[in-house]
């Protein structure tokens, strides 16, 4: 637990410090994704665990085929090899934790629960054990890595609390003392990226609509010497964190960056729909009709979305204006027709 106890050490450099305000002011904005993907939330979710899933597999080097990848991660299907059970299980272990991110917490009981979720029907995963020496005594005793573990645990939550160090930079410490303690016989980078998953996502929302693991993966080689480095004097309590911290800001912001342009592309499919909803409503009015009977029709849709439809529909003569300013009136120019829909009238026709 060398890095994480000695956080004091670490400064924040001026330019890490802008990006983190940038990182911060996109965060705040959660509760209004939330609110705009609501409706939506669960396609959204399937989508991220899909990749998700896709990345850890390629991350992981699995003897896999991409179609065979593919198929776990959309399907519920059966494995036939170790490999295929153990992505079975990543995969379960990753839904479990998108039911209540928000309620994770970083308990030694969580973890066993996660081991034996990862181990289903493939290798055991079991604690390190080492030989201890106690205070004031010769002789040596078994010590497990798990009780080592837990006063990892421990103390990162402290140091959560008192409010003090940055986020991201607590987070990669605490990964940096997981990976170097080994505490456990196999799987120890798996589990790493997992603990590592679960207190971003309990964090930084975002991750609930775009996949950490894509990024992860596409930054793999990056993220590799970027731990070789802080292991370097992680021994003496002085490991070189600072460039594991700048990936995973780094990769927290390209995801509030995807996600704000999926919210531009979810707007405009929506208001594109209304905008249609509009024009139906358009048909049914009287041939002279005002912009406040198509509020009334449609309360929720804002004023600006109607003034689009309006605009468009005139440039596509379908109405015209009838006079100027909040009073003014439209008449409409083309009819409903039962099968074929919107139909142009005719100013000038040869009956009569």
């Amino acid at each position: 637990m060398k890095a994480t106890e000695n956080m004091e050490r670490i400064q924040i450099s001026s330019e890490v410090m802008m990006l983190l305000l940038s990182l911060y002011e996109s965060k705040g904005k959660t509760f209004y994704y939330d609110d705009l993907f609501g409706r939506d939330f669960q396609a959204f979710e399937r989508k991220t665990k899909e990749q998700n899933v896709m990345a850890i597999a390629r991350y992981l080097e699995l003897k896999m085929t991409d179609a065979r990848i593919k198929l776990f991660a959309k399907k519920q299907m059966v494995p036939r090899t170790k490999d295929e059970h153990l992505l079975h299980n990543v995969k379960n272990a990753l839904e479990q934790l998108h039911k209540a991110p928000e309620s994770f917490e970083l308990l030694i009981n969580e973890l066993t629960n996660l081991l034996k979720i990862i181990s289903k029907n493939t290798d055991p995963i079991h604690f390190q054990t080492y030989e201890k020496r106690e205070e004031g005594l010769l002789k040596l005793k078994k010590a497990s890595k798990r009780d080592d573990l837990e006063k990892l645990m421990g103390l990162f939550d402290r140091k959560l609390r008192t409010n003090k160090y940055e986020l991201t930079s607590l987070i990669s410490n605490f990964y940096v003392d997981f990976m170097n303690m080994e505490i456990l016989n196999i799987h120890n980078e798996l589990i790493g990226m997992i603990l590592l998953y679960a207190l971003l996502i309990r964090h930084f929302p975002v991750f609930r609509y775009v996949s950490f693991f894509k990024y992860f993966y596409k930054d793999k080689e990056g993220w590799k010497k970027a731990n070789i480095t802080a292991s370097y004097y992680w021994s003496s309590g002085f490991a070189q964190t600072d460039m594991l911290s700048r990936i995973l800001i780094s990769i927290l912001i390209e995801s509030y960056v995807e996600i704000d342009q999926m919210a531009h592309e979810y707007i405009f499919e929506r208001d594109l729909n209304k905008s249609d909803t509009i024009e139906n409503s358009i048909l049914k009015l009287d041939e002279i009709f005002t912009k406040e009977e198509i509020r009334k029709r449609h309360p929720n849709v804002s004023d600006a979305t109607i003034d689009r439809t309006l605009k468009r529909l005139k440039d596509e003569d379908k109405i015209r204006p009838l006079g100027l300013g909040r009073s003014s009136k439209w008449q409409r120019v083309v009819s409903g027709h039962k099968k074929y829909g919107m139909e142009q009238l005719s100013l000038f026709n040869d009956e009569g």
